[in-house]
């Protein structure tokens, strides 16, 4: 029994026998049996649950005449033990190929009647067979759960077999009792945790995911995966024991493996993950591609943030060239998107070395406005309105804007949606001629047919109410003195045709409405006729000309703000509506 209790500490695994009858012989005698196929079927049957990490097996042999008692057959086992050896191989190939680093434990008891084998975890480490024959208590961590094969010590099942006598050459039947026990060890208890950090050699931090891809034992793997922030990440209680893969997931999707196989043992080496990134510096370059005409989009800013902000990686900036192309250089290694007007954010992925493409981009320009008014004039009146949704456009160099013949058109009726002269619906830009300026260009107005702007707020800052109005209006009638259009004329200077309505009462009780036209007029600064009360207030501003440079961020679908001062002033705002 002492064998058998061997057994039972420390058991190995035993799978399908394909051999039908095992032949055993020494000087003096053979021992011939057939081997009991559906007893070992069920004491090594394959497990497949996942958690499993360990299995332990044994058998011993006894042999007995027909009287009931023992014989000693030196070297029962020996001729089963190739065979179970190599069963023991054929299963840690297929339920513990890495085996936890552990290599296949087996072994015959000095007598010759035992074997056992072990596969995956071993808290027999560093323990011999003496110290388990004496008694030395060898635990298994509490969390890894076993399941023995048999409700005893061991269960047995026995044969007929035959023993022949060379000395004598007699044979004599006699009965082959199988005495075998098992256990799968499993660790699905309680996961335990498992903290780690990856560095980088620059002085960025990593952002992405840690994964543990569980490679055995057993066949269903399974992974998990944890947060990299800082460069630190943690499981909480997540892991069981186990041969892991482990794989760094940017946050672009791209991966790296770290580490092929570690063994996860959070009871036999509880220590923690870190690893080096290899880190690099690149290009990432693109080109800005208009998604209307197709052209390349020249002068645009373009901007590389990364997608973690946690990282401390720069942001860098950078304008496309007359070309659309546009370059980064010295791109830390990192996941980043790139940023302009007109596109949605562009995943670049991350940075490869030498050189990541992003690509087109398309750009669809936004060529819609807010037009914001405010005009001041210190102790006569404060306006705020704005022109809704106005197209700003203008034509690159090479394009040429459509042509309206106005006089055609109203020639016509004027009943139908006006068209060019090329057949296509009219759209801002367009070329028309006006009877008395001559050739006029529009570049811009506002959603409004009318120009008829929005009121935001209309107030006096009248101190004497005696001496000056003390109300005020902005009339937004079909046939008010409201416009708001950015034009050119025969070829001359880009300017601002702005102009509202203003209204003005000298009693508050009366219902007598003055006109006060307020707005740009031609190259001069003037005020209300001289003669009325009117007289010192500046209505009128200089008229405003663009700068190459301003009419540029127009074609960027950039803001702009411009100033008209003098003793009053007129702030006007272009914000670039968001698509």
């Amino acid at each position: 029994m002492q064998e058998i209790k061997f057994i039972k500490k420390y058991t190995y695994i035993l799978l399908l026998f394909f051999v039908s009858t095992i032949f055993a012989q020494n000087e003096e005698s053979a021992l011939e049996f057939e081997i009991p196929h559906s007893f070992f079927d069920e004491m090594f049957r394959s497990p497949t649950d996942k958690h499993l990490v360990a299995w332990s097996g044994g058998v011993t042999i006894i042999i007995k005449n027909q009287s009931g008692q023992e014989i000693q057959v030196i070297g029962a086992i020996k001729t089963l033990e190739d065979f179970l050896n190599t069963e023991l191989t054929n299963l840690a190939r297929r339920q513990f190929k890495f085996n936890l680093n552990t290599p296949l434990k087996r072994i015959t008891t000095p007598d010759d009647k035992s074997w056992a084998g072990h596969c995956g975890y071993d808290p027999y480490r560093n323990v011999t067979f003496n110290d388990i024959k004496n008694g030395k208590p060898v635990g298994w961590p509490p969390e890894i759960t076993s399941e023995p094969w048999g409700l005893h010590l061991s269960k047995q099942t026995s044969k007929q077999g035959t023993l022949t006598n060379f000395k004598t050459g007699e044979k004599e039947v006699v009965s082959v009792y199988f005495h075998a026990s098992s256990t799968y060890y499993y660790h699905k208890v309680k996961p335990q945790s498992l903290k780690g950090k990856i560095n980088r050699d620059d002085n960025y931090k990593v952002c992405g995911k840690i994964g543990m891809y569980r490679l055995g034992p057993g066949n269903s793997r399974f992974k998990k995966f944890a947060d990299v922030n800082g460069g630190e990440f943690e499981f909480s209680d997540e892991l069981f024991l186990g041969d892991y893969q482990v794989q760094f997931t940017w946050l672009d999707g791209s991966f790296q493996v770290l580490e092929q196989h570690i063994v996860y043992d959070p009871f036999g080496n509880p220590e923690d993950l870190e690893y080096d990134l290899e880190i690099f510096e690149g290009e990432i370059t693109g080109t800005l591609i208009d998604k209307e005409t197709h052209k390349p989009v020249k002068n645009q800013k373009v901007k590389l943030q990364p997608v973690c902000t946690d990282s401390g990686l720069p942001e860098k900036e950078t304008k496309s060239g007359e070309d659309g192309k546009f370059k980064f250089s010295k791109v830390p290694t990192g996941v980043y998107n790139v940023v302009t007007k007109g596109a949605p954010e562009t995943q670049a992925g991350l940075t490869k070395k030498p050189n990541l493409r992003v690509g087109e981009i398309l750009v669809k320009k936004n060529s819609k406005y807010d037009i914001f008014l405010h005009y001041n004039a210190p102790n006569f009146a404060d306006v705020k309105l704005v022109w809704r949704a106005a197209t700003i456009k203008f034509p690159e160099e090479d394009e040429t804007p459509q042509f309206f013949d106005v006089m055609a058109y109203k020639n016509s009726g004027a009943m139908e949606k006006p068209t060019g002269t090329d057949g296509e619906p009219l759209k801002i830009p367009y070329t028309t001629i006006i009877p008395g300026i001559g050739k006029q260009t529009l570049y811009g107005w506002p959603e409004s047919e009318t120009a008829t702007p929005e009121i935001i707020s209309v107030k006096s800052l009248v101190h004497d109410k005696t001496k000056g109005m003390v109300k005020f209006r902005v009339s937004l009638g079909e046939d008010a003195l409201n416009s708001c259009n950015i034009s050119q004329d025969n070829n001359g200077p880009i300017y601002l045709d702005v102009n509202f309505d203003l209204n003005g009462m000298y009693d508050a009780s009366g219902d007598l409405w003055m006109q006060v036209d307020v707005g740009t007029r031609e190259d001069k600064v003037w005020n209300a006729t001289r003669g009325n009360s009117l007289n010192r207030y500046p209505l009128a501003f200089k008229r405003y000309h663009f700068t190459s440079d301003e009419i540029e961020k127009f074609k960027n679908s950039e803001a702009l703000e411009i100033f008209l001062t003098g003793q009053a002033t007129l702030k006007i705002e272009f914000k670039p509506l968001e698509e």
